[in-house]
């Protein structure tokens, strides 16, 4: 009988052949392959003697560590859904996570643990809330509990289409929504890159990665190691001073990266030469870089670079401009390209439309459109998102673009009005609602406006509901109900907001006046 490929497939043969390669190096200690998968097997086991199934939610709120990976592991591999929790929220809107996905289980560093007193659900029983660390006062240990399992192998779901992913992405309602994406995804994923991507890991060499796992960059980059057979170099937090010298150390071929770590490794440095001979590729997206910053990087690192495009609803990446794009680009035989997103992946098929969904021709802006195999199931208990995401089979983006005569993808601007920092989406509607609760503060807007380290910054631009306003006490309302990315960087105050007939606020004239003679690229 001949067995289907399947999306832990490349796993289970790196686990086989090469049992004692590092899968993960991490500052609190490596993990071979081999030792992963029993890791995985109890994990699945676990989850059965908690009465949890494949379609049960386990929620997990954590820096980036080895047992994230694990459990995204095991979730392919027949597990509970896992539903990564941004610990950078406020513990409100990290609360509202674990009621509104379900969970049945919570997986919590120790540092995080007060911060969801009161606010884990009932409906998760005491067995179920353990902490990646000593057991405490109302949690128990994590290692203690898998230590307890059994390591039998159990045979996989036969269905591919089946939930093992649950992340949840701010939208332009504010409250963040749950996309639900399936093993067909993750599959579909290594596909698409393979064919795309023509500069790949080998079987033991290192990738460098510091994405927090609860965003699918971080998860793309971490499986995107799996898949190849190398050694992760995970890092708990991005450092572009630990960064630069893993770089330069010769253990790190490939490093993925969004463009304000790029800008920071680079303002760090100082301008001291180092040797970087070692590093074959940097992999970079998630929000707008410039040319300048691109050439800085290729200069400094003289390492090959691959620019991906996507989003959480289409499990990480749709288009990709890869090596060969960017020598050319670098080198000013087609300079252009370096203002474009690339072309789609293998199995992608975009289209531009307009406001009817209507198709446009080459060079013609209208609404990113994608069909792929990648493209989420949905988003999680939100049918009337979904149907107006999903249509005719195709994911309506909300990003604006267009493709030129060659087929290359550029990103104009956002249709929906998502303020990207430093790779963190934020939902300017959210940061509004805030922003109106606090007593002295009649309207508001927030924009997002350049900014050298993080690309855009979250502006907030406010009518005041009497003559005084105090900024300092604002921005403290604003630390207690918004995650520390989503506080506005600046205020500004206006005697009114601009809005349309129906009462919109419009943005694209607030936003002119800060983005006038500068190069908004979204990637």
């Amino acid at each position: 009988m001949v067995v289907p490929f399947r999306a832990f497939s490349a796993f289970d043969h790196h686990v086989q052949h090469a049992p004692s390669r590092a899968l993960v190096d991490s500052e609190l200690g490596s993990m071979g392959y081999a030792e992963a998968a029993e890791r995985v097997r109890r994990l699945i086991n676990g989850f059965r003697a908690l009465g949890l199934g494949e379609t049960d939610r386990v929620a997990v709120v954590s820096r980036n560590r080895t047992e994230v990976l694990l459990l995204i592991l095991a979730a392919l591999k027949g597990g509970p859904v896992i539903v990564p929790v941004n610990h950078r929220l406020a513990p409100s809107e990290m609360g509202w996570i674990l009621e509104d996905s379900d969970c049945c289980a919570v997986i919590a560093e120790a540092e995080f643990a007060s911060a969801l007193v009161g606010r884990i659900p009932v409906r998760v029983a005491p067995a179920a809330r353990l902490l990646l660390g000593p057991a405490e006062e109302g949690w128990g240990s994590f290692e203690s509990w898998l230590q307890a399992q059994g390591d039998e192998d159990r045979p996989p779901p036969a269905d591919i289409g089946r939930a093992y992913l649950q992340v949840y992405t701010s939208g332009t309602t504010g409250r963040p929504k749950g996309v639900v994406l399936t093993e067909h995804n993750c599959l579909g994923q290594q596909f698409g890159l393979m064919a795309a991507v023509d500069l790949m890991p080998r079987p033991g060499e290192s990738v460098y990665q510091a994405l927090p796992l609860f965003h699918v960059g971080g998860i793309f980059a971490s499986l995107w190691s799996v898949y190849r057979g190398a050694s992760l170099l995970l890092r708990r937090e991005f450092s572009p001073a630990v960064t630069e010298d893993l770089m330069a150390c010769g253990n790190v071929a490939h490093a993925v990266l969004v463009p304000a770590m790029i800008r920071a490794c680079l303002s760090a440095c100082g301008g001291r030469r180092r040797d970087f001979d070692g590093l074959r590729s940097i992999i970079y997206g998630a929000s707008p870089v410039t040319e300048d910053t691109l050439r800085a990087a290729a200069q400094r690192y003289g390492c090959d670079f691959v620019q991906i495009y996507g989003m959480t609803e289409t499990h990480s990446v749709i288009s990709v401009l890869d090596a060969e794009d960017h020598r050319r680009a670098l080198d000013g035989e087609r300079a252009q390209l370096l203002g474009s997103a690339g072309r789609p992946v293998a199995g992608a098929v975009l289209r531009i439309v307009d406001g009817d969904g209507m198709e446009l021709g080459r060079g013609q802006v209208g609404e990113i459109c994608v069909r792929a195999p990648q493209v989420m199931a949905g988003y999680w208990k939100r049918a009337d998102a979904t149907q107006e995401a999903l249509r005719e089979g195709f994911l309506f983006t909300g990003d604006a673009g267009y493709l030129d005569g060659s087929g290359y993808l550029h990103i104009v601007d956002r249709l929906k009005d998502i303020i990207v920092s430093g790779g963190e989406n934020v939902a300017s509607t959210e940061v509004e609602e805030v922003l109106l609760c606090f007593p002295q503060v009649a309207d508001a807007a927030v924009i997002g406006v350049p900014d050298e380290r993080w690309g855009e910054a979250v502006k907030a631009i406010v009518v005041c509901a009497g003559e005084e306003l105090d900024e300092e006490q604002l921005m403290e309302h604003c630390r207690r109900h918004l995650g520390g990315f989503k506080v506005p960087r600046s205020i500004s105050r206006v005697d009114a907001i601009p809005r349309n007939g129906a009462g919109k606020i419009l943005k694209a004239r607030l936003r002119e006046p800060y983005w006038a003679g500068v190069s908004r690229r979204v990637s």
